[in-house]
């Protein structure tokens, strides 16, 4: 939780004080080198360092003095002589900026018509005041504050798991795209920066609040510029016996004095003095003057001061970098230029969240529905990954378009009442695995479909979602059909069953719609996009040595704008390996070199072989391209996604399978062993909002087995993101030795308390505590107490067998009717296969 609060506070601030940080950061980079700006646009300037390189003399005070005052009715308060033509030599008046008199110490002729200065005096008074005066120096000074609590913030949300790989901190991953670049980029350069803003903001502060200044001096054990040291005597300013003094200090007269002069009698002469040889262009010595005698009151040579002293003296000169001389400065204008980077990468990043939020907010389609009076449509959706969702609440905007009122309704909430009442009803139901019911519709299921309704006087309408390659297709479908028939339930057509996403059958079913509604919606169905090129970065064996299937960590790069959710799923276009692919067209006597088009893209017959299903059996060929072209596509291969956006890639989790043949499966053997490092991977993410976490700040009860860790680390990573701590894992496998998947990492987690409590379960060790399932029902009061605290259980791995045997035990521990409570408000949750 406390992650959470600080990340909000840290992307609320990033675009408010942000804006403000950009332009403070654009305008101090401009000031960085204003002194050698103005000496190279004007040559009277630049002739004053020229003068002092040839070893000349500037003119002495009492000459200047009277020099610059002629024609000047108002008071000079202060003057400044750089001897060196480093810096602008200059008399100021009362009055303001415009009285101020420009001059060239070694002559005393006055310097007008500088180019350069009045936008500079203007970058500077933007710098620290936003050009509105008080009110935009508070503005700043907080804004410096907040640049404190990025720098803090930044380093707590980025903190990495392996801190100790310095390339995690400061090597920007140029090769990512979209959001994954940006969060990289963002994060690494604010690396780089981090001690740069921080001695920036903490130097900025000095001049924005006096209650700062104070703190930081009594902290440095320094005194109050304010308390000034009594002069001896009253009369009248003698500026022969002040030059007598200043000059007689080893270096001044050929280097830098700033004098400010008494605003009243009583009052000493104060003077920061510089040789020729300082420790950097501030270190300055502190001289108060008896105005009248020339007495030396106190003096505070800049060498003499202890690091506190020096430090107080070297505020701006720490904050301009010229503490630590050219170099320094460079540095500083560079972290300056990049408050810019922060400030669009920033914004980019809060942007596309923004976005992402409204793609899910507009996959519902928002709706007005009416209750359920009989006269209103009812629309019932059962979905598993929220695609049956999205068609439903599609199929009630088309019927709402035609007049018609709508009531749209998840299966899990139907009830008597609701289906005796309706009149005309449609059915978007998907089946979940072999069969089943999706987990949100399973109480549902044994409510309703195991008793009879009297429903003679409903008309309905049904589209099924199923997968051609489970042996009970539409099975779930098929049994709401069967049942509604049963109660007296009449059809408006024959159901419309889909294989995956099959888009002819979408068609048949958007075009029965229009019948119906009597509005033909030609607007495109809600489909998953297009598949993608992805990059296949590396691949890490997570079990080396088990005596089971090798289990490896395949790590993707995304392409540019892909976005996941933990919890979502990865759908992937496997591919045979070439050495199949050259068998086969072998027996058939073809070229696999052999170019033809496919598409309309032109390739090679053993590439667009590879993709398809290939015959067990060689029959004669004619046309190579109408042969390839009438073998259907390889089916999809889904697999849980094991990493959150944040991460550096997207990770999946595999277990290879071995085919009787010595070849291996179609997915596991084309991702773990045949692609190419850094080859291509067609894919595409898919959502599972079935899977993702509900309530979203709520702990989770983990459960899973195998490769189905890769599920329950992508939740357990997207909570560590956001600060939620306390979880609960319990995960099997064979044998600890060697099948203890991700074991430093869950064990860092437990350390730091992102994980309360871990139950392993490894079948194959003779004290491993036998399987998931068991370990769950040793700890049935915890898991009671669990639930009842508000937590969630999440399950994620095989079928049969784990996800079967928790299920069970579940209902045993907690009881029927809670189990059916938890699906029905979304907080038991399963990815299971």
């Amino acid at each position: 939780m406390f992650k959470s609060l600080v990340f909000q506070l840290h992307w609320l601030l990033g675009i408010t004080a942000g804006t403000v940080l950009a332009v403070m950061g654009l305008t101090g980079a401009t000031l960085a080198f204003e002194d050698e700006i103005m000496r190279a646009a004007n040559p009277a300037f630049a002739h004053v360092a020229a003068q002092h390189d040839a070893g000349a003399q500037p003119l002495e005070l009492t000459t200047l003095v009277p020099m610059l005052q002629q024609g000047q009715a108002r008071e000079m308060q202060r003057l400044r002589v750089d001897a060196t033509g480093k810096r602008l030599s200059v008399a100021r008046f009362a009055g303001g900026q415009e009285h101020w008199r420009y001059f060239d110490p070694y002559t005393g002729a006055p310097l007008d018509d500088l180019r350069g200065l009045g936008f500079f005096a203007f970058v500077e008074d933007l710098h620290r005041h936003l050009a509105s005066g008080e009110r935009g120096s508070l503005v700043t000074g907080s804004c410096a504050i907040a640049l404190v609590f990025f720098c803090l913030s930044g380093l707590y949300l980025r903190w990495p798991r392996r801190w100790w790989h310095w390339r995690t901190w400061l090597a920007v991953e140029w090769a990512r795209s979209g959001r994954s670049f940006l969060w990289s980029l963002h994060s690494v350069v604010g690396t780089w920066v981090l001690l740069v803003y921080l001695m920036i903001a903490l130097t900025g502060l000095w001049w924005s609040f006096d209650w700062y200044r104070s703190g930081v001096t009594r902290l440095l054990g320094g005194t109050d510029t304010g308390q000034r040291v009594a002069p001896v005597g009253r009369g009248a300013l003698d500026l022969h016996k002040v030059q007598a003094t200043l000059y007689a200090l080893d270096g001044v007269r050929g280097g830098y004095i700033d004098l400010r002069f008494p605003a009243k009698p009583g009052t000493p002469l104060t003077a920061r003095v510089q040789g020729d040889n300082a420790a950097h262009d501030r270190a300055q010595d502190l001289v108060q003057l008896d105005p009248a005698s020339g007495a030396l009151l106190d003096y505070a040579p800049y060498a003499g001061q202890d690091a506190g002293g020096k430090a107080m003296v070297s505020v701006f000169a720490l904050h301009s970098g010229s503490f630590f001389g050219l170099p320094g400065r460079i540095v500083v204008m560079l972290s300056s230029l990049c408050m810019l980077v922060f400030f669009i990468t920033g914004w980019m990043l809060y942007l596309d969240r923004r976005r992402k939020k409204r793609e899910v907010r507009a996959s519902r389609l928002p709706l007005a529905t009416a209750p359920g009076d009989g006269q209103a449509w009812l629309v019932a959706f059962a979905s598993q990954s929220g695609f049956a969702e999205q068609l439903a609440w599609r199929a009630a905007a088309q019927l709402q378009a035609a007049g018609l009122t709508v009531q749209v309704r998840p299966f899990g909430q139907l009830d008597d009442a609701a289906l005796q009442q309706a009149r005309r009803a449609l059915l978007v139901i998907s089946t979940f695995g072999d069969g089943e019911a999706p987990d949100a519709a399973r109480a549902a299921e044994r409510r309703l479909l195991t008793r009879s309704l009297p429903l003679a006087g409903l008309d309905y309408a049904l589209l099924g979602l199923g997968d051609r390659e489970y042996a009970r297709f539409c099975g779930f479908s098929r049994s709401v059909d069967a049942w509604l028939q049963a109660q007296g339930a009449q059809r408006l057509f024959a159901p419309v069953e889909v294989d995956r996403e099959d888009p002819q059958a979408l068609a048949r079913w958007q075009q029965q719609l229009a019948e119906i509604s009597g509005i033909d919606d030609h607007a495109p169905l809600p489909l998953q996009p297009a598949l993608q090129a992805w990059t296949l970065h590396a691949r890490h064996l997570l079990n080396a040595g088990s005596a089971a299937g090798a289990i490896w960590q395949v790590a993707l790069l995304p392409p540019a704008h892909t976005h996941w959710q933990a919890g979502d799923i990865l759908e992937v276009a496997p591919r045979h390996d070439a050495a199949h692919v050259r068998a086969v067209l072998a027996r058939h006597g073809l070229d696999p070199a052999q170019p033809i088009t496919l598409d309309d893209t032109a390739t090679t017959l053993g590439d667009a072989a590879a993709g398809r299903v290939l015959p067990d059996t060689a029959t004669p060929v004619a046309d190579a391209t109408a042969w390839v072209t009438a073998l259907p596509r390889l089916p999809h291969r889904d697999y849980s996604i094991a990493s959150v956006p944040g991460d550096d890639h997207l990770h999946l989790v595999i277990r290879v399978t071995a085919l009787p043949d010595g070849r291996h499966g179609l997915g596991s053997g084309w991702l773990c062993v045949h692609a190419e490092t850094d080859g291509t991977v067609h894919a595409r993410v898919r959502r599972n909002t079935g899977f993702h976490r509900h309530p979203e700040h709520a702990p989770m009860l983990l459960i899973g087995n195998g490769t189905g860790i890769a599920g329950l680390r992508s939740l357990l990573r997207e909570a560590a993101a956001q600060g939620d701590r306390g979880h609960w894992l319990v995960f099997g496998e064979r044998t600890r030795a060697h099948d203890h998947l991700y074991r430093d990492e869950i064990a860092t987690w437990q350390q730091d308390g992102h994980l309360a409590r871990v139950d392993l379960a490894f079948s194959r060790d003779a004290d491993g505590g036998g399987y998931v399932q068991h370990r769950l029902r040793d700890a049935a009061g915890a898991v009671q107490a669990w639930v009842a605290m508000g937590g969630s259980v999440y399950v994620c791995g095989s079928l049969h067998g784990m996800a079967e045997g928790v299920d069970a035990v579940l209902r045993e521990v907690l009881g029927e009717d809670t189990v059916d409570r938890l699906l029905d408000d979304g907080r038991y949750r399963r990815d299971v296969y």
